[in-house]
């Protein structure tokens, strides 16, 4: 009987404490976050001196710097200048290591 009286008093401040609400947020909370979005802006004021803004590329350049940008990820075959076996006992200068 004793244990469940000490059981019931346990589970009843445990239930007590879960409904405790008392959070205060900071007064500049979110602020970091907008400070840091106005830090990356290097010019806010660009639009304002510019009297003839660039509007973008016609679509010749467009479509070359998009197929630049494409070929930059195809793997190139090698010209034979490297080892042709990982651990073939050279270091990065082509030395031997001991």
């Amino acid at each position: 009987m004793k244990f469940l009286k000490v059981i019931g008093v346990m589970l009843t401040s445990t239930l007590l404490l879960a409904c405790q609400t008392n959070w205060y947020e900071s007064p500049d909370f979110g602020n970091s976050v907008n400070q840091a979005v106005i830090a990356q802006s290097v010019n806010p004021n660009a639009p304002l001196g510019n009297k003839t803004p660039t509007k973008g590329l016609d679509g010749p350049a467009a479509k070359a710097g998009i197929d630049n940008y494409q070929r930059s990820y195809e793997i190139k075959s090698t010209t034979g200048n490297y080892p042709s076996t990982a651990g073939s006992g050279t270091n990065s200068v082509g030395t031997t290591t001991k």
